[in-house]
């Protein structure tokens, strides 16, 4: 009950309710998030985008990153998802993110396209989907 009255209020008043799935940007240095024109296509412009999160599981039980897209980009992105599996240290997309746990998951994108310039950060809405089906969001400012 008071769950609902809190969610109601944090809607009335403009507030966001938080997420059960919490995502940020990783700021360790061993984490390193960057942007760049990629160096694999010579004929088609790509833009290679790697950004590693720090994920914080609320729930009891493991969650997976179904999908990946940034808010306004080309559908055509290739996405690459993975989990840093806390025991290996290895990202794989099969590994989940564990209950009542913090994570890091690493994201590669590949974008058709023109890229922007290097001197200008890049400014970006991260969507993310878990196997669940919900969606997340956060904002990237990669310099």
């Amino acid at each position: 009950m008071l769950g609902k009255a809190w969610g109601w209020l944090t809607a009335r008043l403009g507030g966001q309710r938080q997420g059960r799935l919490r995502f940020a940007v990783h700021r360790h240095p061993a984490y390193q998030s960057f942007w760049r024109p990629s160096e694999e296509s010579e004929r088609t412009p790509r833009l290679e985008i790697q950004i590693f999160l720090e994920a914080s599981n609320m729930t009891n039980e493991p969650r997976w990153i179904a999908a990946a897209a940034f808010e306004g980009m080309p559908s055509t992105a290739t996405v690459v998802i993975g989990v840093r599996d806390a025991g290996t240290g290895k990202f794989a997309p099969k590994n989940p993110l564990p209950p009542q746990r913090i994570a890091v998951v690493s994201l590669l994108f590949l974008i058709d396209g023109e890229s922007r310039s290097a001197d200008e950060p890049f400014h970006v809405t991260l969507l993310l989907t878990d196997d669940l089906g919900e969606r997340h969001s956060t904002k990237v400012i990669l310099h």
